[in-house]
């Protein structure tokens, strides 16, 4: 059975842009609409005294400009959403995104944080597939 709504992981990586080519594979071969999403932690080694109003918003539009620009160069001939989330818990961020949403098939790249982050924080993709209700594609990069 193929996915009719996928959502698409990026965290704006070389991994995760280079997962969009499966992505776009798959949608056209299934005729699926794809939603690029994107987490961002409002509050990352920020104090919150710091985080300004203005300052979020604008984040959150250059990372809209962001997903844009990749719906155009790896995805423009496929229906297309995207959706920039401001959660200091990506992967659950996510799997409430596709749960809420219909989302048929996840696709994550393998790969994201590396070194000491990914060793303080986890694996997003790993989380990912523990606890999302959808099926959960992960491209090996």
């Amino acid at each position: 059975m193929a996915a009719k709504h996928i959502l698409a992981c990026v965290d704006f990586s070389e991994y995760s842009t280079r997962a969009l080519v499966e992505v776009g594979e798959y949608a056209r071969a299934n005729g699926s609409k794809v939603t690029l999403i994107h987490v961002s932690d409002p509050q990352a080694f920020v104090p919150p005294q710091a985080i300004l109003e203005s300052a979020a918003a604008r984040d959150e539009t250059s990372h809209e400009d962001a997903l844009a620009k990749l719906r155009d160069q790896h995805l423009a001939d496929v229906e297309v959403e995207v959706a920039v989330l401001a959660d200091h818990a990506p992967a659950k961020a996510i799997c409430d995104y596709a749960e809420k949403h219909g989302v048929d098939l996840i696709i994550v790249g393998s790969h994201g944080r590396g070194g000491v982050e990914r060793w303080l924080i986890g694996s997003v993709a790993e989380r990912v597939v523990r606890h999302a209700t959808a099926n959960v594609y992960v491209v090996r990069l």
